[in-house]
């Protein structure tokens, strides 16, 4: 029976060529789909681009006629703007397909991995929020036992005070020094993990005008606010206690 060899591998075969290897970069790709995609949309499209841009640089509106021409040529602005636009929508169609499908593979990986790790957090806090309790009524313990004694130290002293010829004014104690707090437990797993409680403070908003008063000036709250009236006022609301508002003349060209 002949043995035949497998072929040696030469210095100068490409360990990495396959098939589809000379692709270009993601980034080169998509700019050369929208390229092609642009010129298949309206042929010579960014030689036009160009004339509109240096006919807007002449243009000018000193009378009827010459503003006609002006809404002229916006019309044609508009309409290789929308061929842009289109042209866009082409290119990046499949990439966003393929985008969609990316998010939809890490989606169903990172989803319940996000699910398990909050339910494995959710038993974790539920487990430090029962020792806070603990410690909240050990501190709670001591400061009554504190309080204790230096009440019957106070009985001691007021009764000794009963008992001589002549009473003489005992000072109250002071009250006590607060109880110090005891260290919050940290676990330690077995591979490294650390478990501790942290302290959080949270918040509920149970009267918005009162509230209002006191984030009034905090700029993420103007810019809601400014937001919010920009809206109504393009909605038709033409009164708004605080605000000015005016109409204005803004060209129109259809």
């Amino acid at each position: 029976m002949t043995t035949i060899a497998a072929p040696r591998r030469t210095d100068t075969e490409n360990p990495r060529a396959v098939m589809g290897g000379n692709r270009p970069p993601l980034d080169v790709e998509a700019r050369f789909a929208f390229d092609e995609a642009l010129e298949a949309t309206k042929p010579g499209l960014r030689e036009r681009i160009d004339q509109l841009l240096a006919a807007s640089d002449r243009a000018s509106a000193t009378d009827e006629e010459s503003a006609g021409k002006c809404g002229e040529l916006v019309k044609q602005i508009r309409a290789a703007a929308k061929a842009v636009d289109d042209a866009h929508t082409t290119a990046k169609g499949p990439y966003l397909a393929a985008g969609r499908a990316v998010d939809a593979a890490k989606n169903e990986l990172r989803g319940p991995l996000d699910t398990a790790k909050g339910k494995v957090e959710a038993k974790q806090t539920q487990f430090l929020r029962e020792q806070e309790a603990i410690r909240q009524a050990e501190l709670r313990r001591q400061r009554e036992a504190e309080e204790a004694r230096r009440r019957e130290e106070a009985e001691r002293a007021a009764a000794e005070q009963a008992s001589t010829a002549a009473p003489v004014e005992v000072a109250p104690p002071p009250p006590p020094p607060p109880a110090p707090e005891p260290e919050r437990q940290v676990i330690r797993g077995d591979y490294g993990a650390t478990v501790s409680g942290q302290k959080v403070w949270l918040s509920q908003v149970e009267d918005y005008e009162v509230a209002f008063i006191a984030v009034a000036n905090n700029s993420k709250v103007r810019e809601a606010i400014d937001t919010a009236i920009k809206a109504m006022v393009r909605g038709g609301v033409h009164e708004i206690p605080g605000v000015r508002i005016w109409s204005d003349v803004k060209a129109s060209n259809r």
